[in-house]
Order: C-alpha cells, then sequence, then structure tokens
C-alpha cells in the first residue's frame, strides 16, 4: 500500500475550542486513484499538513481552524472558519450562516449542503456517487474504493415502472421498462427496451434503443420507437402536465403519432469534470425515417373541466392543435447540449438543427388538401440560467427560439404556447406555427429558508412570446406575473396574478394560478436524455 498522507493534529486544540483532530494517525488511498475527484484526494494526502476528524463535528461561529481538514465518516456543520481546504470522503458536510472556508472544497461520497451566505474561497466539488469508504487498518485510515458493476439486467423507473401520463389524445398511458448490459463483449452493448400501456386506445408503444461503446466517450446506436410525441415538454414537466389535465383539463401540449427508426451517435464530455463549475457538454447526432399520424381529442375524465373544443363532422373531436401533415419523411439531427454549474449559478445552452428530406406527406387537416412534398430545415437554441446574489436573492432566465430557415415545416414540427406555464393571460395553447420566440426571467427574494434548499419566496416574473408561419406575420404579446412560491431545491409550488395581452375580446388580461414549476429545460427537441 501507497502511503500518501500523515494527519497533523492541532495541539491545542482543546484549549482553543477547535474539534480535536485524531492524533498522529496515517491516511493512505488502497489503490491508485479511478477518477479525477480520486486524484484530487490523492494529491490533497500526499500534500499532507492538514487535520483529521473523525466524529461528528460542530466548529461554531467564531472558532477557527487554522489549517486543511480532511472528514473521515462523519458529520460537520461548520459556522466558523477554517483556514485551508477541507476535504469530506463518506461523510456529510453543512455550511451554514457565517461559514468561511478559504481554500477548496472537496466532498467524496456524501452529502453537501450549502449556503448561500457561507463563504468558500476556492472552489466547490461535489462527488455523491464517489464509491469511496473509509476503513481502519494499521493504526490509521485506508480509503478504498467500492465499485459495484453495473447489473447485467435491471428494470426501469421503479420496479420497472415509470410514472404514468394522463393528456387529452391518450388518457392514461402507463410506462415500463427493462435495460441489458453485456459487459464481457466489445464494446460493451446494451439494449434498452419498454412498451407504454394505453387502455383508452387500445394500443401498446413501444422503444428499443442497441448501443456499443465505439470509445470511452462516444456512443453508436440503433433505435425504433413508436410513441407520442410533442414540441412543448419545456413548458412543464411531463408528470404535471398529465396531473393538471386530469384535474382541470389544462394539458399544454400539442401531440402527434410519430414512428422512428435510425442510427444514432452520442459524444460526450469526461465525466466527471474535475471542477464542479467545469462545462459539461454532449454532441449527438441521428439519422433516420419517420411517419407521423395526426390524433383527435378524446373523452377522457376531467375533474373540474369541460368537454373537448369545437367538433366538426368529419372529426368528431377535432382540435387544430393536434393536426399535422401525415405520411413519412427522412430525417437527420444534430444536437449539441452545455452545462455549466456552480454553487451559485447554473447556465444550460441547446442548440439543435433537423433536416427533413420530401417522402411521402400528405396535408390531411380535415381529410382535404392536395399532396405536398417537403423539404426543410429547422434551427432550435435554447437558454436557461439561475443566478444567486450574495444578497441571497435568485434571478432565473429562460429562452427559445425555433426557425424554418429553409424549404416548409410540416405541421407535426410546429410549436404551441398559451397559458399557464408560458403566457397565463392568452388562451391555452392558443398560438402555433412554424416559428417560435418566449423568453421570461423571474427574481425571487426568500421570505423563508434560503435560496439554495427551500423556503417560502416572493416573486417576479415577465415573459414574452410569438409565433409565425412562413407566409404570416410575427407578434409578441408579454405578461407580468408575482405571488408566493413554496421552494424546495428546483421544485416550485407558485400562487400568483398575472397580468398581460390577451387574445379575448372585452378579457382584461388579469387572472389569478396555481402553477407548479421545475428548472426549465435547454435540450433540444427529441434529443434523447443522456445515458
Amino acid at each position: 500500500m501507497k502511503r500518501l498522507g500523515l494527519a497533523v493534529a492541532f495541539a491545542s486544540a482543546s484549549a482553543a475550542g477547535v474539534p480535536a483532530a485524531a492524533d498522529g494517525q496515517e491516511v493512505w488511498l488502497a489503490e491508485e486513484p479511478r477518477s479525477e475527484g480520486q486524484a484530487m484526494l490523492e494529491a490533497f494526502l500526499e500534500a499532507g499538513g492538514f487535520a483529521v476528524w473523525t466524529t461528528d463535528t460542530v466548529l461554531v461561529r467564531g472558532d477557527t481552524a487554522p489549517g486543511a481538514v480532511l472528514l473521515l465518516e462523519g458529520t460537520a456543520r461548520i459556522a466558523g472558519r477554517i483556514e485551508g481546504d477541507l476535504y469530506v470522503v463518506d461523510g456529510d458536510l453543512f455550511l451554514r450562516s457565517g461559514a468561511s472556508i478559504t481554500g477548496d472544497v472537496v466532498v467524496l461520497g456524501g452529502g453537501f449542503y450549502d449556503s448561500d451566505v457561507a463563504e468558500v474561497g476556492g472552489t466547490v466539488t461535489y462527488r455523491p456517487n464517489e464509491p469511496l469508504r473509509v476503513r481502519p487498518s494499521r493504526g490509521g485510515f485506508e480509503i478504498i474504493s467500492e465499485v459495484d458493476p453495473e447489473p447485467a439486467f435491471e428494470l426501469d423507473g421503479t420496479y420497472g415502472f415509470h410514472l404514468p401520463t394522463y393528456d387529452r389524445v391518450n388518457g392514461l398511458s402507463i410506462p415500463v421498462g427493462v435495460l441489458g448490459r453485456v459487459w464481457d463483449a466489445p464494446g460493451r452493448p446494451e439494449l434498452a427496451a419498454g412498451m407504454t400501456w394505453i387502455p383508452a386506445r387500445e394500443d401498446v408503444d413501444y422503444r428499443f434503443r442497441n448501443s456499443w461503446r465505439v470509445a470511452q466517450r462516444v456512443r453508436l446506436g440503433l433505435f425504433a420507437t413508436s410513441a407520442v410525441v410533442n414540441n412543448e415538454d419545456w413548458i412543464r414537466p411531463t408528470w404535471y402536465n398529465g396531473l393538471a389535465h386530469f384535474v382541470a383539463g389544462d394539458d399544454v401540449r400539442g401531440h402527434y403519432d410519430s414512428r422512428e427508426f435510425g442510427l444514432e451517435l452520442e459524444w460526450t464530455s469526461p465525466e466527471p469534470p474535475v471542477w464542479e463549475d467545469a462545462p459539461r457538454w454532449r454532441v449527438v447526432a441521428a439519422a433516420g425515417r419517420e411517419e407521423a399520424e395526426g390524433l383527435g381529442v378524446r373523452k377522457v375524465t376531467i375533474l373540474f373541466g369541460g368537454e373537448p373544443p369545437g367538433t366538426l363532422a368529419s372529426l368528431p373531436h377535432y382540435d387544430p392543435h393536434l393536426q399535422v401533415d401525415e405520411g413519412s419523411l427522412w430525417f437527420g439531427r444534430l444536437g449539441f447540449e452545455w452545462v455549466s454549474q456552480g454553487r451559485d449559478r447554473h447556465t444550460t445552452i441547446g442548440l439543435g438543427v433537423e433536416a427533413g428530406l420530401e417522402d411521402e406527406l400528405s396535408h390531411a387537416s380535415i381529410g382535404l388538401g392536395p399532396i405536398t412534398k417537403y423539404d426543410f430545415l429547422l434551427l432550435e437554441a435554447r437558454v436557461s440560467a439561475r443566478r444567486v446574489t450574495p444578497r441571497g436573492h435568485a434571478v432565473d432566465a429562460f429562452a427559445i427560439g425555433r426557425a424554418d430557415v429553409a424549404g416548409r415545416l410540416p405541421r407535426q414540427r410546429y410549436s404551441t404556447i398559451g397559458g399557464i406555464g408560458t403566457l397565463p393571460t392568452m388562451p391555452l395553447r392558443g398560438l402555433r406555427g412554424a416559428r417560435l420566440l418566449y423568453a421570461e426571467t423571474a427574481y425571487a427574494i426568500p421570505l423563508l429558508g434560503d435560496a439554495m434548499l427551500g423556503g417560502l419566496d416572493l416573486f417576479a416574473r415577465g415573459s414574452a412570446g410569438g409565433v409565425g408561419t412562413e407566409s404570416g406575420g410575427f407578434d409578441l404579446y408579454g405578461s407580468i406575473q408575482g405571488g408566493l412560491a413554496l421552494r424546495l431545491w428546483d421544485f416550485r409550488l407558485e400562487f400568483g396574478a398575472a397580468a398581460g395581452s390577451t387574445a379575448e375580446p372585452g378579457d382584461p388580461g388579469l387572472i389569478a394560478f396555481i402553477d407548479v414549476r421545475t428548472r426549465r429545460s435547454a435540450r433540444p427537441t427529441r434529443m434523447p436524455p443522456p445515458r
């Protein structure tokens, strides 16, 4: 075993009121580092000159630890000052109001509970999934890496079940899934498979993805899916969209039936990065064929809502937001996602481009119209950002733009906005078109709790957006909102009021609302989730 560090005790710790350190005990890694986080720990241990804390410790306001500290398998609550780095291995760290760490904070294999008013002079690195454990050995402490191989077979979600969804075209949908791996085969192939049971349609959708690693950070795979998809998943989480529709008929999305197959390539940045605020990125390229089919509104149970919108003789539950140009097309997609985060900020950028080649698309909104051929180029950009000010206030911003820059866009690529979640004073799904621009910014002041963890906030938000078509104009509409929000990390339950633009004659453009929000997604449409 390679000795990597020697713990240095505080000679006068008890007299000064500082937590006592383990005296004269060695600390070392059991094997070579397996990750960037472990390499950082190795360098820290080799440098020496640190105190070792091995029990639950409280550093109260006014107390000072005059040097670097290593916490092993304990819980530290820090409200005082540490003059150096603070490393935590398989333990929990709580930074309280008034805490001051002059060096770096590195938490490996434990929990980190930050405070927006604590001061950290260096960088913060938090790796909760680092598989490090501490065990006594030879009068000191040995740090071992417990890497459990991923199982050859596992169920997705909770025992194979994902959260069910609920919308105006399917009613209730129940997804299940499994994942299989062959680690000993070249390329470590994986097969992900799932199905979604839709009782109201007496139908089953499916999804398959088979992939191989062609390099350490490059994955190549085949996919085939049959699913009801939409272009509005950025507005609100899927689970809340379903709950809102079940309770109040408040489905914010336009849906259509899509069947795809093709080839996919994913290239990712190194994980994890050395520093918590180092950018992470992902590139996905895909090519394949899609068959699209329009869907009608289904009469599903709504607790406090009315019947589906207006009817036509040929389509009993016709909804113009659900109509597509039916048939098939060949597509190519390229998506880029970039994320940078730190203690007091988070920025995500997503860029996407899609090219479609004509095949067999028909303009069939109500069963009429000639066959129309389509070639198109679609661009999309998204950005979301969050900042916490030194006073503990939070600023959130999000923007999305989608535009057809060449050819004519089929309607299954159109976007919809309007209603709570975008422009509350506009009719739900009131705006739909080939081009979309939407942006919002919010300012929140914590009344109770803090900006990082949770509490009660007073918030104000401004939002503006509009849609346009190839031949039509582009009008922007706006709204201002404000109220109170109960918040836990990124989850917010808002109680507020909104005033702004409206498309209804005589409508004052003033409403009260209840909404559930999480951080806006900056992943381009139809870009698959990270593996």
